[in-house]
């Protein structure tokens, strides 16, 4: 049966704004982590490592690959730089055999990558996009996101990224979105990571619960042995259900819907918004090296709250013992002076005897 992928069939459609997109299966543990496709870049594997990948895939079906674009974690291959040339043939070569790349922008349990600054994975970001935004069927910003970053990290990166491409870029998680909602703000496209090992109906359940969440999802992480026949039957539940787009662990013979991904040009940001990822990095550098770092700073830095609706981060200085002064900055560009002055010394009762015996000791 032809293969048909997303990079394969992306069709502007210029009457709507928009690019029509077909069905997504893809198989990233072949053999356990032995034949997985997100080491396909890394150069700790070599060629004939890779032709046996690609000749799996043929066997699986599948019309795109999942690939990391950055990771330390050195049982999965270690890659931790952009090689243009190098990359551009290997994805060439899955695109050659019908294949569509998909780039994860960075892996899990690489506490390298975690020690670097925000700014270092901004940067790395632009460089894996001018190297491959053109043969890559689109993005996934990290695998298992909410182990290292904050939602307002998670921001700041996505709009980073918008500012690179206009290729859809999805988000990924640690197993179940409940209690994770505002991780998916702004993304295209969730992936699901259900847990693995559970029954039809808690797998039924994880699934239904992302799809609440008003986004196309992907299932991608469900099963460890993607070849499997429960495997297979668990990627064919998920096709079921409307608003599954693709699989990422193993299908049988079921086709998850397609999707239109809109690309609304009217809808400009406010020059507010132009500005609003510089802003964020400068709050998250001042935020983490107030709360982490033993650095004798004149001020303290918190966010007052950091939710769907934005950040707002609080700048404080103590003058005394019982005045502080300071400024809110929101991520709308709105800052506010405040001075905050405490009574108690005022009005606190001097003693009248020596040697009260109310007097604290």
């Amino acid at each position: 049966m032809k293969k048909f992928g997303w990079g394969l069939l992306v069709i502007p459609l210029l009457m709507t704004g928009g690019y029509v997109v077909s069905d997504f299966k893809s198989s990233f543990l072949i053999d356990g982590r032995r034949l997985s496709t997100l080491s396909y870049l890394s150069d700790d594997r070599d060629e004939a490592w890779r032709t046996e990948v690609r000749e799996r895939l043929v066997q699986q079906g599948d019309t795109h690959v999942d690939i990391f674009a950055r990771n330390t974690d050195k049982p999965w291959g270690v890659v931790n730089s952009v090689d243009t040339a190098s990359w551009r043939s290997r994805l060439q070569g899955l695109r050659d055999e019908g294949f569509s790349p998909v780039i994860w922008m960075r892996s899990d349990d690489s506490p390298e990558i975690d020690a670097l600054p925000i700014n270092d994975q901004i940067e790395y970001n632009k460089k894996v996009v001018a190297a491959v935004d053109d043969i890559s069927s689109h993005y996934v910003l990290a695998l298992e996101a909410d182990e290292y970053y904050s939602v307002p990290e998670v921001r700041v990166l996505l709009q980073n990224m918008r500012r690179e491409t206009d290729k859809p870029i999805g988000i990924h998680l640690t197993p179940g979105m409940r209690g994770k909602e505002a991780y998916v703000e702004g993304f295209d496209v969730i992936y699901l990571q259900t847990g693995f090992d559970l029954t039809e109906e808690e797998f039924r359940r994880e699934v239904e619960y992302a799809l609440t969440l008003g986004k196309p999802v992907v299932v991608s992480e469900y099963h460890m042995d993607n070849s499997s026949a429960e495997a297979a039957k668990l990627g064919d539940i998920a096709c079921s259900y409307a608003g599954v787009v693709g699989t990422g662990n193993g299908r049988g013979a079921s086709v998850c819907g397609s999707l239109e991904w809109l690309v609304a040009e009217e809808q400009k940001e406010p020059w507010y918004d132009k500005y609003d990822d510089e802003l964020s990095v400068f709050m998250l550098a001042l935020v983490t090296i107030s709360a982490t770092y033993a650095l004798d700073l004149p001020f303290t830095a918190n966010f007052t709250y950091a939710n769907d609706n934005g950040y707002e981060v609080m700048l404080a200085a103590p003058v005394n013992e019982s005045t502080t002064v300071g400024a809110t900055v929101s991520d709308r560009g709105r800052i506010m002076g405040f001075f905050n002055w405490q009574f108690d010394e005022l009005f606190k009762r001097p003693s009248t005897k020596q040697g009260d015996t109310n007097e604290r000791r």
